[in-house]
């Protein structure tokens, strides 16, 4: 399975792209869409959502992974970044991935195992995961990174679920089967004695008449 993560920003959107094989994580390739703040937006929205379409087309991704947007006290911020995501979001739509939002506490919870690291743990921790040689930079391609470990470790467990809950019906099929067969087997001794009974019965009747 190939993932394209997306960390969403106006003025820089990371991408990075990440292949899945079993219970292995690659990354194939990384980056970051800059826009400036001296552009009209719709210029810079323009920038990201073809930038993105030249990745999808070039690594063929399936899924998307995208960071959901934290409204905290600077709501001017937050709107920019949510016109980047919804670039984003439309250019991954129109290639048909199927669609991963994550809130950056999964994101970190997923990637070094609490919502409250920084940073340079995330950094850390995606160059460990996707065994790089290097840090992953800017910042952005490293958080784009992330989200798409993030998704392929939630998928990941997902599938183990299923996998699990079908064993399950399975086993619960199997001992369902042998219940009834066994039902099946009481209910037909049953009958073979009372109809050997009745036999009995009928015989003795015809015994005593004579």
């Amino acid at each position: 399975m190939i993932i394209l993560g997306i960390d969403p920003g106006l003025a820089h959107t990371g991408w990075g792209i990440v292949e899945t094989r079993g219970n292995a994580c690659r990354a194939r390739a990384y980056g970051c869409v800059a826009t400036r703040a001296s552009e009209p937006i719709d210029q810079r929205l323009g920038r990201i959502f073809d930038d993105l379409s030249v990745v999808i087309e070039r690594y063929h991704p399936s899924q998307l992974a995208i960071e959901k947007i934290f409204f905290g006290e600077n709501t001017r911020s937050a709107i920019a970044t949510a016109h980047a995501r919804g670039a984003a979001i439309v250019a991954c739509s129109m290639a048909g991935l199927e669609v991963g939002e994550y809130t950056p506490m999964q994101i970190k919870q997923a990637v070094v195992g609490t919502g409250s690291a920084d940073k340079h743990q995330v950094t850390y921790m995606v160059q460990r995961i996707l065994a790089l040689d290097h840090e992953p930079r800017p910042d952005h391609a490293a958080d784009a990174l992330a989200a798409a470990v993030c998704h392929a470790n939630l998928n990941r467990t997902k599938s183990v679920a299923r996998r699990l809950a079908g064993e399950q019906l399975r086993a619960q099929e199997r001992a369902q089967s042998v219940a009834d067969a066994q039902e099946a087997r009481m209910i037909t001794a049953a009958a073979t004695a009372a109809h050997v009974a009745q036999g009995e019965r009928r015989a003795k009747t015809r015994r005593n008449a004579s």
